[in-house]
């Protein structure tokens, strides 16, 4: 059996097009039409039913996309631990990471991880969520390193996340800011706590809404029901220098907030009723086994957790 006639099945049942299939595997629309023709001439039966425009599995259909993902998985496990065994300490992983989180961490976690493999090349992508979930499903990168709020929706029928801390999300303002002496010390919270509504009046300095903390700040205005002002920037940096010098305020995470270049000229808040958190994650291709090089590199990030994160599940 070929294993390209797998994934050519795989593809056509996601996308739930002849068209679209053959853009995502480069190839031709009539040579992909033809290939499914013949394939279902071989087997003597459908495997899709065209219905509204759509390609739907037929019941075979359903049966030879559950055998396809099995096989595949089968052959990635064994693709992996084969490299494992011939690399012996040589190679490369390819993996993503927010620039952000790149900032802060891989300082960190690079050097600590050559020290263990030198013979390893590490490919760093540093891109936006919607450009490393779109790297993963097209297997330019191995697995992502990525925050995920409680109102996102994880595509768990193809990938697995796991979390390797969990942090608080905060809200920034210059030092000495009026609201100071409005905050209230929790015991419950790491930072003194001020209600969101105090500042509904301020200018936000959000990230773009391709970036995850954009698209957080935007779920806490919905549970707010706030309308308040913004400009959009696409640094966490730019918009922390900013608030430092006492133009608008900022939601930034609290990974490493106390090392920050901005730190001293900045007043940290926690908000919510409740703890206002995030998770950082890991994810991975569903059927792939993890490389051992890469839960060394996931175990290093969980290393340079800060203390007012909640550590993660360690991998073997």
């Amino acid at each position: 059996m070929d294993f390209k006639e797998l994934e050519y099945i795989l593809v056509i049942a996601r996308e739930k097009s002849i068209s679209r299939a053959a853009e995502c595997l480069y190839m031709s629309q009539p040579a992909l039409s033809r290939f499914l023709l013949k394939l279902e001439g071989r087997l003597g039966v459908e495997l899709f039913i065209r219905k509204n425009r759509q390609y739907l599995p037929s019941q075979a259909g359903e049966l030879y996309l559950d055998m396809a993902r099995r096989i595949l998985g089968i052959r990635q496990e064994f693709d992996v631990r084969l490299e494992e065994l011939l690399e012996a300490g040589r190679g490369s992983l390819n993996f993503g990471i927010t620039p952000g989180r790149a900032r802060t961490m891989l300082p960190l976690v690079i050097p600590a991880f050559h020290q263990q493999y030198p013979g390893i090349d590490l490919n760093v992508f540093e891109e936006d969520v919607e450009t490393l979930e779109k790297y993963l499903k097209e297997g330019i990168v191995e697995a992502a390193f990525l925050t995920m709020s409680p109102g996102t929706e994880p595509d768990s029928s193809r990938f697995r996340y796991e979390r390797i801390f969990r942090e608080e999300v905060v809200l920034c303002m210059a030092k000495g800011s009026r609201y100071s002496v409005l905050a209230q010390d929790r015991q419950d919270r790491r930072y003194p706590w001020l209600d969101l509504r105090l500042v509904e009046h301020e200018t936000f300095l959000l990230l773009k809404k391709n970036m995850r903390l954009g698209q957080f700040s935007e779920e806490i205005f919905a549970d707010y029901q706030m309308h308040p002002k913004i400009m959009r920037l696409s640094s966490i940096d730019t918009a922390l220098a900013l608030v430092s010098q006492q133009y608008g305020i900022a939601f930034a995470s609290s990974f490493r907030m106390e090392e920050h270049q901005q730190a001293r000229a900045l007043d940290i808040f926690s908000i919510g009723e409740r703890v206002t958190e995030w998770d950082f994650v890991v994810v991975c291709p569903k059927d792939t086994a993890m490389k051992k090089t890469l839960c060394h590199l996931v175990n290093l990030m969980g290393e340079t957790t800060a203390p007012a994160c909640y550590p993660g599940p360690a991998f073997p």
